[in-house]
């Protein structure tokens, strides 16, 4: 018998075996074997048996080598193994949740920021649209702009600008349209308090919904901020994030999917993360609740928001929302994954 895979296909043992060889050819024996050394450093687990257990693992349960460091699989029993969300978990549920002819709204910022019009809470403009002078127009209204490829991701190819600096508009609309960043975003004023975190970047809030019987509901929130006077908060750029308690307090430290390394302070400022509170966290649930309705075809989104002195106001969502970033072992000291918290607030069990 194989595994259901809601929207999709029957995942056989001949589907797993093909899996398994293109995780280990994608990772490559000798990274593997590498990181099953650090592990075996870190853990006293000896790094052959860590190395047989991590194939073993992408195998049974459908995690990457990083993932089986990441969640602290040495020496974890079954029974708790069995409690993580996994790529396979995750793709299932998108596939069964979410309309791809709805992707491409998601992955167009600017088409994106039009659909969500009442919710972005900023100032924004096409530059192909605008033209030299609409952008001069808009850079004089707001004296700092980001400039963005519309389908960019992970804050890559994102720039902080200050207006001031710029004096040639005709010069710097074709600068814009040569590097793709062909959409202008007012910068958005965060709330001070979020500012402790990291006044360099909008640290934004994941937040992550699913849809049961029609309507939204939310699974769980991450905060991420940026690090060393970068102004994207991204994992993938260089930021940390930790989990967000539902009273929106955070009590566990932040991680660096970069260093590996987990922080009790913020690495640039110092600043302690135990015992912080998010500004306005009970109205940035229900603003998550309230943009998922949008468009309920699309029913599994991790949606960026970021707190204002006003409120919680969107900044892009994600359609594929990341299954590792919540099962952070720090972050569950019981040792158990993401899945139990999935599966009770769906109703049902998900099929690996």
């Amino acid at each position: 018998m194989g595994t259901h895979v809601p929207g999709g296909k029957q995942m056989d043992l001949a589907s797993k075996l093909k899996m398994f060889s293109s995780r280990v050819k994608s990772g490559s024996v000798k990274r593997m074997y590498a990181l099953a050394q650090d592990i075996h450093a870190e853990e006293g687990m000896p790094a052959p048996l860590v190395f047989l257990d991590m194939g073993w693992c992408i195998l049974r349960y459908g995690i990457g080598y990083q993932e089986y460091r990441g969640y602290h699989f040495a020496g974890k029993p079954a029974r708790l193994r069995r409690t993580f969300m996994t790529m396979n978990h995750n793709v299932a549920l998108t596939r069964e949740l979410c309309d791809r002819s709805l992707y491409a709204l998601f992955d167009d910022k600017i088409e994106f920021l039009k659909h969500y019009r009442d919710f972005v809470g900023r100032d924004w403009i096409d530059v192909r649209a605008a033209g030299a002078a609409g952008v001069a127009a808009f850079c004089r209204r707001h004296p700092v702009v980001f400039a963005k490829p519309s389908d960019s991701f992970g804050g890559q190819g994102i720039e902080r600008l200050l207006s001031e600096d710029i004096d040639d508009y005709e010069a710097f609309h074709q600068r814009c349209l040569d590097r793709r960043q062909i959409l202008l975003e007012e910068a958005i004023q965060q709330h001070p308090v979020m500012d402790e975190l990291c006044a360099d970047t909008i640290n934004t809030l994941r937040m992550c919904t699913v849809m049961v019987d029609g309507k939204p509901e939310h699974v769980y929130t991450i905060v991420r901020m940026g690090v060393g006077g970068s102004c994207v908060d991204n994992a993938t750029s260089g930021g940390i994030y930790t989990w967000v308690d539902p009273d929106g307090v955070l009590r566990y430290p932040c991680f660096s999917d970069k260093t590996g390394f987990h922080y009790t302070t913020h690495p640039s400022t110092g600043m302690a993360f135990k015992g912080f509170k998010i500004p306005f966290y009970a109205e940035c649930v229900d603003f998550a609740l309230r943009v998922a309705e949008v468009e309920p075809r699309m029913g599994y989104v991790g949606w960026d928001i970021a707190v204002t002195p006003d409120g919680p106001i969107l900044v892009e969502a994600n359609i594929i929302p990341g299954y590792d970033m919540p099962q952070n072992s720090a972050w569950h000291p019981q040792g158990e994954g993401a899945l139990p918290l999935f599966e009770k607030v769906l109703g049902r069990k998900l099929p690996a």
